[in-house]
């Protein structure tokens, strides 16, 4: 008797632990990279983030779109998210209203010369937008981008190691990495991406786009 309750004990426990690793809630994180494109930086980035299975979010620049159509369809083509970071890299909430909306609807009809058709997220050059704007794009169901994690303010960004750490330590459920590789650190920053890669991993993190991330909200805000 002994024996038979033992081993229904075993079973209960075993289905038990099955049960909460099934229905533990996966941990989200998103990478995203400000500006660009530029060429050489967009292909060792794409190239880098393709061989860790990440897909990313990117806004580039209205006018780097022009410039560079061919890694803005590289982009767009290897499947990650972009957003809207204005036309030419101004601070949107000194423009007249106007003006401002000029900066998104132009750089929201390349995005869509260039195959990609999905309405973007909405990230101000600086992080700054005025009321009015911001109304606006409500109205109009365009989201804001948001983030929390910056390592350019907090470490050297000549040190991918310190980049990767900062990552690390600092990650939570939903947060989402604001990098700039296309200019300053560009070689650091890829070169940090495997390892904020492998120790998010670690941790129990997937790697999933900003627009990922909002609907993930939006379903635990039900």
């Amino acid at each position: 008797m002994r024996i038979i309750i033992t081993a229904i004990s075993i079973i209960y426990l075993s289905f038990s632990l099955a049960t909460l690793a099934n229905t533990g809630k996966e941990k989200q994180i998103a990478l995203a990279f400000g500006e660009g494109p530029v060429p050489g930086v967009t292909e060792s980035l794409l190239q880098q983030l393709d061989a860790l299975q990440i897909k990313a979010t990117f806004f580039p620049v209205g006018m780097q779109m022009e410039q560079f159509p061919e890694q803005t369809r590289a982009i767009i083509n290897a499947g990650h998210q972009l957003g809207n970071h204005g036309y030419s890299h101004i601070n949107l909430a000194e423009l007249p209203l106007s003006s401002a909306k000029e900066e998104i609807k132009k750089t929201c009809k390349l995005l869509q010369s260039h195959g990609y058709q999905e309405r973007p997220m909405i990230m101000p050059p600086f992080g700054n937008i005025s009321v009015e704007l911001s109304d606006l794009l409500e109205e109009q169901e365009f989201q804001l981008a948001e983030w929390d994690l910056e390592p350019r303010l907090h470490v050297d960004m000549s040190e991918p190691e310190s980049i990767a750490d900062y990552v690390a330590e600092n990650a939570t459920d939903g947060s989402v990495v604001m990098l700039h590789p296309m200019y300053e650190h560009s070689e650091q920053i890829i070169e940090a991406l495997p390892l904020i890669s492998t120790q998010l991993h670690q941790q129990g993190f997937r790697f999933v786009t900003l627009a990922q991330i909002a609907e993930s909200e939006k379903i635990e805000n039900l």
